[in-house]
């Protein structure tokens, strides 16, 4: 197959992979690896490459907890380039990464437990929607943060301009959207939601104002302040150098935040890029930074992320804060 070919006849760069496990892996580059603030759980194959992930993220500075499958390989993702490196092939084996279940998390749960924040990913949801669930209302039942990344970029079976996600697990996006405290996605991701839920806008602004203004789930606990966790934040990353946008449910207009102009020169591999940002916003969050300073990480993470070949956590954290 494609993956035997290309490490039988090809030099090869490795890097550790996964949407929530390399925002984490950022994350935990941000605030170093002295201070572990990141626990991470998911599913890999009995195999090479399950063996050097683990290793890979202990080595940055996570601590995780995979279910090994016997009968599928780890998942894996690889990019072909050509041109120089200015056009990309992406070609994804979700392997054992399909077996999650919640029987997992529940014998595991402990390592969720300790967690005051907890982020998943939409891909999540055609594999294990229960999982999801009893994530996000375990964190609304014990007033903790519950974010979603919607989904890959990759998964587009179907040729139209619009999220894997959105468009084959509709039901449980919508289930779970009252549940969201902090939702990222890619700018066709937030318009294939706008499609799915008929806003009559397709400007992008309004549409992720929308989304964040979009109903949430009551507080029973006594605990918990009635006007705790009232709103939503939607963080919007978009292609060719335009701008990162933020809606919050309490504050009228989508905000803005510039991206640096990078040349073609400066790009090597745009890859991960937007889970580095998703790991610098959660960084400066945790630390109880202002929504600008969490942009601003991101940004500057997602920057550094698009200088290296795959993934993989720059040499120094030179963000200030």
């Amino acid at each position: 197959g494609l993956y035997d070919e290309v490490v039988v006849k090809y030099e090869i760069d490795y890097s550790a992979g996964g949407s929530v496990q390399n925002a984490l892996r950022y994350a935990q580059w941000v605030v170093g690896k002295n201070n572990p603030i990141a626990n991470y759980i998911g599913a890999v194959g009995d195999d090479y490459f399950g063996k050097y992930l683990a290793n890979k993220v202990k080595v940055d500075g996570l601590n995780v907890k995979y279910m090994v499958v016997d009968d599928k390989p780890t998942g894996a993702c690889t990019v072909l380039f050509n041109n120089n490196g200015k056009y990309k092939s992406v070609c994804a084996n979700l392997g054992a990464s399909t077996c999650f279940d919640k029987h997992f998390l529940m014998n595991n749960f402990w390592f969720c437990e300790r967690a005051r924040v907890i982020l998943t990913s939409g891909h999540l949801l055609p594999v294990s929607p229960d999982s999801v669930m009893y994530l996000a209302k375990h964190c609304h039942e014990w007033g903790k943060d519950f974010l979603l990344i919607i989904s890959y970029r990759f998964l587009r079976p179907i040729p139209i301009g619009a999220s894997y996600v959105i468009h084959n697990s509709t039901n449980y996006v919508m289930d779970l959207f009252p549940y969201i405290d902090f939702l990222f996605c890619s700018a066709d991701e937030a318009l294939a939601f706008a499609t799915v839920k008929g806003y009559h806008t397709r400007d992008l602004k309004q549409v992720v104002k929308l989304m964040a203004d979009e109903p949430k789930v009551s507080y029973n606990n006594p605990n918990i302040p009635n006007n705790y966790k009232s709103g939503r934040v939607v963080v919007v990353n978009q292609r060719g150098g335009k701008p990162v946008l933020l809606a919050k449910t309490d504050v009228f207009n989508t905000k803005e935040y510039p991206v640096p102009i990078m040349t073609d020169t400066e790009i090597i591999d745009t890859s991960g890029m937007g889970d580095a940002l998703i790991g610098g916003f959660l960084a400066m969050y945790i630390d109880g930074r202002p929504f600008d300073v969490c942009v601003q990480c991101g940004i500057y993470c997602a920057t550094e992320c698009c200088r290296q070949s795959g993934c993989i956590l720059p040499e120094k954290m030179k963000f200030k804060y």
